[in-house]
């Protein structure tokens, strides 16, 4: 499973595996663990560790809590971009 998507109040989000590598395969020049990248129509969110036992479900539930936690995220223009 290298993608998760759903449908939060209205708006879906889409978790991406990514495993510290390029979309080639090849490792990044920075160590980085296995991270569940959130998106939000293709604007960034957030990130979420990875583990290798996670299930369509578990992801799910990972985001759902985040997306709970962080309710203003939703509205794209409270996204900056870059940290903040």
């Amino acid at each position: 499973m290298e993608q998760v998507t759903l449908e939060f109040r209205g708006k879906q989000i889409t978790a991406t595996l990514n495993r510290g590598q390029t979309l080639s395969g090849e490792p990044l020049g920075r160590s980085e663990p296995p991270m569940w990248y959130l998106t939000i129509a293709g604007t960034a969110l957030t990130k979420l560790p990875a583990s290798p036992s996670d299930s369509e479900a578990e992801v799910q539930r990972k985001v759902l809590a985040w997306l709970e936690a962080h309710p203003d995220m939703l509205d794209r223009d409270q996204i900056v971009l870059g940290g903040g």
